[in-house]
């Protein structure tokens, strides 16, 4: 006697929804340098927009974004990133090496990575319009 098992319309449904469960949404990985790189970086090591540090301030405000250099493969904060950070701790340096040309970070890191929302759901607990008790 042969058995088989067929595929049901439920199983299938889970099976296309299973990737959309991934919690690898590209944020937990960082962009390496494929080359030597420079950032902007405010006084607290922040990372700012690049021309931050091309714009000519002037006065007392000249030194308020510095230059970050940034070796090869390593990884490349993106916008708020602290590099006291562990993952950029001890990878670069507001110096640069002498005789080394540094480039600028690629278009993909010209963003701002922010925390998950929680808005309740499975699990979690959350209270319903008022907020009082009953």
């Amino acid at each position: 006697m042969k058995k088989q098992l067929g595929m049901t319309t439920a199983m299938a449904a889970a099976l296309v929804a299973l990737p959309a469960c991934s919690s690898n949404d590209g944020w937990n990985e960082d962009v390496v340098a494929d080359r030597d790189t420079a950032v902007c970086v405010n006084r607290t090591g922040e990372r700012v927009d690049d021309d931050q540090c091309d714009d000519d301030r002037g006065g007392g405000f000249s030194n308020a974004f510095l230059w970050y250099y940034i070796g090869r493969n390593s990884a490349i904060p993106y916008y708020g990133d602290s590099i006291h950070h562990s993952r950029y701790q001890g990878r670069g340096s507001y110096q640069p090496q002498f005789g080394v040309s540094y480039g600028r970070a690629p278009a993909s890191t010209h963003v701002t990575r922010s925390q998950a929302v929680s808005r309740g759901g499975l699990g979690s607990s959350s209270r319903s319009f008022g907020g009082g008790r009953s």
